[in-house]
């Protein structure tokens, strides 16, 4: 009898473990999906542009869409790999022809869908475009989404309250793009020009997990999504944003700095010839024809260059610095913070920081999280007047 009870007990222990074991994973699943939740803003992002042709591959289970009649064109198990080409029609993929303006690859379960070999989570479109070349737009939970940024715009082993704040930012950033952009085929591309995003491959567990800590989280001013800008490293000293980005907005006004001090990369030098400016420039939309001269314009109180004055056959033209320096590359002048020195062998240009200047100072952050400043007080700083909301 005593035996009996004992055995009997034991089944009841077991079914006890069986069901915490059960409540647990549940509990686990429901927290790893937080961040999938329909709920959670989706954003678009354009991750080729103008190009002559993809390929596409899928693991897993989807279905391919046309995206304007939502006509099934093809639906399996996985995908092996397929070139798609633009036509005068429509699109061609692999031996298959499609008289439509463009394709919707929807995954199933947990697929993934890979473009040119990178892969990614979501939904991807290609579109034709007029001039018969492709786009390729990533539709992705915006959560989903940082994943694949935060590797790229800040180092994985920084200090996580910098990750942290970073993350707010990206995330602000992105949102803001969802709201001003819906009237584009795209809200944000993958690039520098917007925020560096390289998919599923680019996802690691640190910077992921900071994405998740604070999850939904956004920067607003006077209720409203804060266009909230960041860049590398400023030297000492921010950039009002109505200098860049024609806006004007009391947390985005420029501010001395003295977390980035010692960063690394912070000096820079670049040099080009008269005839690589010109062609640069007349590229980018800056008509220069016969450079004749060029030297510093005026600067603004953080002490970067307002103008580049140059001097051409037609005579003098006051070109925006950070206009300059976009046509000329960005990873080139690194800054609109340079002093400009002519020589026998080129215009040499020697400067300080790297970006336009506007918002949170990364490396700074960086010094910040390193004086045990947290992830909110960070933000603070380089986003006065600020609040933390959830969107």
């Amino acid at each position: 009898m005593h035996f009996f009870n004992n055995r009997k007990r034991r089944k009841k222990i077991k079914k006890i473990i069986l069901s915490l074991v059960i409540s647990i994973s549940i509990i686990g699943f429901i927290l790893v999906q937080r961040s999938y939740s329909a709920d959670n803003p989706h954003i678009r992002v354009a991750v080729v542009r103008d190009k002559d042709k993809v390929s596409l591959l899928v693991k897993g289970p989807y279905e391919i869409k046309a995206i304007q009649t939502d006509l099934l064109l093809d639906k399996d198990q996985k995908l092996s790999e397929r070139e798609i080409i633009p036509t005068n029609t429509g699109f061609k993929m692999g031996d298959d022809d499609f008289k439509i303006y463009g394709m919707r690859i929807i995954p199933r379960t947990d697929s993934t869908i890979y473009i040119d070999g990178k892969s990614y989570r979501g939904i991807v479109d290609v579109i034709r475009t007029k001039n018969l070349k492709l786009l390729v737009v990533n539709h992705i939970d915006i959560e989903q989404y940082l994943y694949g940024v935060l590797y790229h715009e800040m180092p994985h082993y920084w200090p996580y309250e910098t990750l942290k704040a970073q993350a707010v930012a990206a995330r602000t950033f992105a949102l803001y793009r969802i709201n001003v952009c819906k009237e584009k085929d795209f809200d944000v591309t993958n690039d520098i020009y917007s925020q560096m995003y390289g998919g599923r491959k680019s996802e690691r567990w640190r910077s992921t997990r900071a994405v998740k800590a604070t999850h939904g989280e956004v920067l607003t001013y006077d209720g409203k999504v804060l266009p909230a800008y960041y860049h590398s490293i400023c030297a000492g000293h921010t950039e009002d944003a109505e200098q860049v980005f024609d806006v004007k907005l009391t947390p985005l006004r420029g501010r001395k700095d003295p977390y980035c001090k010692g960063a690394r990369n912070t000096a820079w030098k670049a040099m080009f010839s008269y005839r690589q400016m010109e062609d640069r420039l007349t590229k980018y939309g800056v008509k220069v024809k016969g450079f004749k001269s060029i030297e510093e314009g005026k600067r603004d109180p953080s002490g970067r260059l307002t103008t580049v004055d140059a001097k051409d056959s037609s005579g003098l033209i006051k070109i925006p610095a950070f206009k300059f320096r976009l046509a000329l590359g960005p990873n080139v002048i690194k800054s609109t913070n340079f002093k400009i020195k002519v020589t026998p062998a080129g215009v040499v240009f020697r400067g300080t920081g790297w970006g336009h200047g506007v918002g949170m100072c990364q490396w700074g952050a960086f010094g910040m999280a390193k004086r045990r400043f947290n992830y909110r007080k960070i933000l603070e700083f380089y986003y006065p007047g600020a609040k933390i909301e959830r969107y």
